[in-house]
């Protein structure tokens, strides 16, 4: 059994859905915070990954190597409009960073599995 990155991601996107049902049950971690540490991070994953097929294929290193350049620069810019948004407008804290944990913990559940754990 090997590790695999689609199944990452499958138990990633399991991971935030589940912890977007706790949000929404209990108020604390805020949804908004939640879903958008969550999405930052499958998103810059998903990038990572495409532009890891085209490197791979050889045939389109540069679109790969714009692609990676993009992502830096969007995410970059998305992160200065949100930290230099107005006083209401920046995610909740601990839902951010529990939306962000989700895939290194979906990255261990997948290691356990390929391992045989």
């Amino acid at each position: 059994m090997s590790a695999s990155l689609s199944r990452l991601q499958a138990r990633h996107w399991v991971l935030v859905a589940l912890l977007a049902v706790v949000a929404v049950a209990t108020g604390t971690p805020r949804l908004g915070g939640v879903l958008l540490g969550g999405g930052a991070i499958g998103l810059s994953v998903a990038i990572y990954a495409a532009a890891a097929r085209l490197l791979v294929g050889g045939e389109h290193r540069r679109l790969a190597i714009g692609l990676l350049f993009a992502k830096l620069l969007a995410f970059l810019g998305l992160g200065s409009v949100i930290l230099a948004s107005g006083e209401g407008r920046h995610p909740d804290p601990l839902g951010f960073a529990l939306g962000l944990t989700c895939f290194p913990a979906a990255a261990v559940w997948e290691a356990m599995r390929a391992r045989g754990s």
